[in-house]
């Protein structure tokens, strides 16, 4: 009987993972720029020591520096478009006070583009926080180094964060 009092439920473990992985994404841009400036200063263990990787060339530091970095805005811009899902989904009604536009989602009644904009931004929701731990994940193995797929597949995520964002900022 402790035994089931003590364990944690699964809910639980899935929330503290969660937010492990929050964590881990807004550290790793100040992480990646470290490292970055070690590799320039000729530092590479203290880089190796950051990333916590094996230390290696002051170019590939360098480089799985720039990737950390990278993936760390890549992390900051998802927790922003995440709080942004937030406010402007399920409490879409709390934020928009003006009278509904034609062409509002889920309009012409405000209850109408409320439940319309909460309904799409939950699940938007839901992706992005996955993506935030698939992005965690693949950081860790990159600097475990243990298999080859990783680091092409870290610079293509990079490659791509970059494209997203970039597409991001054309539409403002």
């Amino acid at each position: 009987m402790s035994d089931v009092l003590t364990r944690p439920a699964a809910g639980h473990r899935a929330i503290q993972g969660l937010v492990r992985s929050l964590r881990y994404g807004a550290s790793l841009v100040p992480v990646g720029i470290l490292a970055m400036a070690d590799a320039i200063l000729g530092e590479e263990a203290t880089a190796a020591r950051r990333l916590k990787t094996r230390p290696a060339s002051s170019a590939r530091m360098f480089g799985y520096g720039l990737l950390t970095a990278v993936l760390g805005l890549a992390s900051w811009f998802l927790m922003m478009l995440a709080v942004l899902a937030v406010v402007r989904g399920p409490f879409w009604g709390f934020v928009e006070h003006g009278p509904v536009e034609p062409g509002t989602w889920g309009g012409p009644t405000r209850a109408g583009a409320w439940a319309v904009h909460g309904l799409i931004a939950v699940p938007c929701l839901a992706i992005l926080l996955a993506v935030l731990r698939g992005i965690a994940a693949l950081h860790a193995l990159l600097v475990e180094g243990s298999r080859r797929w990783v680091l092409p597949a870290t610079i293509v995520l990079a490659a791509g964060s970059l494209a997203f964002f970039w597409s991001w900022l054309q539409q403002l």
